[in-house]
């Protein structure tokens, strides 16, 4: 099996390759010079851009990959910031690697979608077709590329698969996202930092940590195309409050400091995501359950951070 793997430096794409097959071989593709974290050893990296639709056409037809796994996207945060290279990165990049794909006769896309491109306010839980009107860009460009791979699906024949993935708590989150703010939390506390947080202590948008999240992508791109009954699927594991977070951390390093300072643009945001969502097709159509809760992912994620 070949797996190509866009947005190759990202959290995500690095640790997933661990996960890949050690038999097969991952080409990993981003503009950083190089990744975030190690790729596994059968991995190897390669800097090209998404928003180069030459670049992304040889690539595809060079490698000949089985499965491509599509992480390349402008966040949040600098979507908001920069609206035209968002569009040129979530919009034009994803156009141009699915055609690509047909052409090459790629046999399946995996696409990281987001939580985020539905909107606000939503009811609880959140079900699985509820109408995506996201308030941010960057989920606008989440649920517009969803719709692209449907039809990509449906009249191309592309077997595209999506997932819309919560806020993941990672020891590697990215720098300038909005819902970098819950990774951050557990780093800079096992690093002996103060947190200010720009969000409410209320603020309990989903998040799920970076193993059930890995978990979760390795089992749909590799799930039986017969047992699929859609096309984007939600998931969910928890939704602890920002307060709930901080109480927990106290409980495992009693002199860290967390305070809250809230900006009302960043807080709304953050808010505005859902919270309670509604995963069963997930459930049961490729096996998915989260093994993380917030005790066990505080405790496992600040175990692993002090060790490093």
């Amino acid at each position: 099996m070949k797996y190509l793997i866009t947005g190759g430096a990202g959290n995500i794409a690095c640790q997933l390759t661990h996960r890949l097959p050690s038999s097969s071989e991952i080409l990993l593709t981003d503009v950083a010079e190089q990744p975030l974290s190690a790729p596994s050893e059968n991995s190897r990296y390669q800097v090209s851009s998404i928003c180069d639709d030459q670049a992304v056409a040889q690539c595809i037809e060079a490698f000949q990959p089985d499965v491509i796994l599509h992480f390349a996207s402008l966040l949040s945060g600098q979507s908001e910031a920069d609206r035209k290279t968002a569009w040129n990165v979530n919009m034009q990049g994803a156009f141009s690697l699915l055609e690509a794909a047909v052409a090459n006769h790629v046999n399946r896309v995996i696409f990281p979608s987001s939580l985020a491109s539905f909107g606000s306010p939503l009811p609880e839980p959140l079900p699985e077709d509820y109408p995506q009107w996201p308030r941010g860009f960057y989920g606008f460009t989440k649920a517009s590329v969803e719709r692209m791979g449907f039809y990509y699906r449906e009249a191309q024949g592309l077997d595209f698969r999506a997932i819309r993935l919560p806020i993941i708590i990672s020891p590697y989150p990215s720098p300038g996202a909005a819902s970098s703010y819950a990774s951050n939390m557990f780093i800079d506390t096992v690093l002996q930092r103060p947190v200010t947080l720009k969000i409410r202590p209320t603020s309990n948008p989903s998040l799920m940590y970076i193993d059930d999240c890995l978990h979760a992508i390795d089992l749909l791109t590799h799930a039986d195309p017969a047992s699929l009954t859609r096309c984007s699927y939600n998931l969910y594991s928890c939704n602890p409050s920002a307060s709930d977070i901080a109480k927990t951390i106290e409980q495992y390093l009693p002199d860290c400091t967390i305070d809250f300072e809230t900006d009302n643009a960043v807080a709304d945001l953050i808010d505005s995501w859902p919270r309670e969502i509604d995963d069963s097709s997930a459930r049961n159509d490729w096996g998915w359950t989260p093994k993380f809760d917030l005790t066990q992912m505080t405790t496992h994620f600040i175990g692993l951070l002090a060790d490093t």
